[in-house]
């Protein structure tokens, strides 16, 4: 088998908007050196004076250096019919990738990372970065942070370990195609991704304190963990995100509404660094109710995000209209009273009128207020399990897991555990409901009912 083991030294740390200013390779069978190939590289940018003073690479050593695109074809060329070796791969072949794509060319080689091989096969290290790993293993660099240098001393390094007897399956499993080694970040442990169900549920992506640095749900985990490590990784961002994972691990849900309730619950509570959207609190259409100059009661419809003095809220604000219009319906009001354009009726009341108006609307909040109760009842994470989500209006008040038979709604209350209130969570099963009306869900609903008799 034929290896290119590659060192690059570049102008920053990631490779969107970053150039290349070395490449060194060394081709090898796995036991000796066959060749040698070396070249300054133009960056087409200054180079930083913190790069220049880690690698002594200057703008006057690369002034007259050939471009990246200038020595394309000659880099593939060596590059070809042979693995790609380096030392936290990624990084290198992000760069190479990047380059060449940004030529219009697709450029794809099988890759191999010496981090993670001596991690297999030399356990025990306290750092693996090569100046460490080098140190540790008596392997002499005297070119610190140049390309060749670097590259010759990852030579040695492989060549070590080439010689173990595992090496030929560890590499042989490393290069299979789909291989969780080739694509998982450095530090997780292939068994973290093998060990995931292609359930629904809940994942977390640890760091190496153990701490949640991202929380995410899908109706298949290990797909969807899966596709977190596909494509490039150009972006500073992505590259910190990929480095700073350490661990994988899940809860299986039973069902995708479960797993988002989860997700939302999760992440309000640890508030990981690489998670977003949910930091964002939903906005959601408040009922209020106020005295106008006269002293008669009036209601209207305010965006907020919590429910400050809401009498009621609504998800959509078209939703919140079409409950004022059957309410003044219903009650013979002006709807203009209720925050809604006139029907054409006077708005002003003798006194007597603003009492029997106030009167009025003191009940139609009262009915506002009514809290009803109801329950979705949806599948298990095992077949004799299932999951319990109670509401209260259009909030949400709680969830659990059961396998005991319910025959009651009372039972409801001992099955879930209450939760702290979340517009995402109310917003969730809002969604999770239109898409039952959809048929793209299936789940049951149920009210409460002392004398309902419940088969779940």
């Amino acid at each position: 088998m034929r290896f290119a083991i590659v060192d690059i030294e570049t102008t920053g740390s990631h490779a969107k908007g970053h150039g290349i200013t070395e490449i060194a390779v060394i081709i090898s069978d796995g036991s000796k050196i066959l060749e040698r190939w070396e070249t300054l590289v133009d960056p087409g940018e200054p180079i930083p004076n913190h790069i220049v003073q880690l690698t002594g690479i200057t703008d006057d050593m690369v002034r007259s250096a050939p471009t990246f695109e200038s020595i394309a074809d000659e880099l593939e060329n060596w590059l070809k019919e042979a693995v790609f070796v380096a030392h936290n791969v990624g990084f290198d072949y992000a760069f190479i990738r990047g380059h060449f794509e940004a030529m219009g060319r697709i450029w794809r080689r099988p890759k191999l990372c010496t981090v993670r091989m001596a991690r297999k096969l030399l356990p025990g290290h306290n750092s693996y970065s090569l100046g460490n790993i080098c140190r540790d293993l008596d392997i002499s660099n005297g070119a610190r942070h140049r390309a060749m240098g670097d590259c010759a001393a990852t030579v040695e390094l492989f060549h070590r370990m080439m010689q173990n007897p595992g090496s030929a399956e560890i590499i042989s499993n490393m290069l299979k195609r789909g291989e969780r080694e080739s694509w998982l970040p450095q530090h997780v442990p292939a068994s973290d991704f093998e060990n995931l169900p292609t359930t629904p549920g809940v994942y977390q992506f640890l760091d190496r304190k153990g701490s949640p640095i991202y929380i995410g749900m899908s109706h298949n985990i290990r797909h969807r963990v899966r596709s977190h490590f596909n494509g490039s990784m150009k972006s500073s961002r992505r590259q910190a995100f990929l480095r700073d994972i350490y661990r994988i691990q899940c809860e299986p849900t039973g069902s995708a509404l479960m797993a988002r309730l989860i997700e939302d619950e999760s992440i309000r509570k640890h508030w990981p660094i690489h998670n977003r959207a949910q930091k964002s609190v939903p906005i959601r259409i408040a009922l209020v109710s106020y005295l106008d100059q006269r002293g008669a009661m009036r209601l209207h419809l305010k965006r907020q995000r919590n429910n400050m003095h809401a009498i009621r809220w609504f998800r959509k604000e078209e939703d919140a209209r079409a409950w004022l219009h059957s309410m003044a319906a219903k009650h013979e009001l002006n709807p203009e009273l209720l925050g809604l354009g006139s029907d054409g009726r006077p708005t002003t009341f003798s006194n007597s009128d603003i009492e029997r108006h106030n009167d009025i609307m003191n009940e139609l909040m009262r009915e506002a207020r009514t809290i009803s109760e109801w329950a979705i009842i949806d599948r298990g994470r095992t077949p004799e399990e299932y999951a319990v989500v109670l509401m209260e209006n259009e909030q949400v008040k709680g969830w659990g897991y059961s396998d005991d038979v319910v025959s009651r709604f009372e039972q409801i209350h001992e099955i879930v555990d209450i939760k702290s209130s979340s517009a995402t969570c109310d917003a969730i099963v809002q969604h999770a409901l239109s898409e039952l009306q959809a048929g793209k869900a299936r789940f049951k609903i149920i009210k409460a009912d002392p004398a309902l008799n419940i088969e779940v």
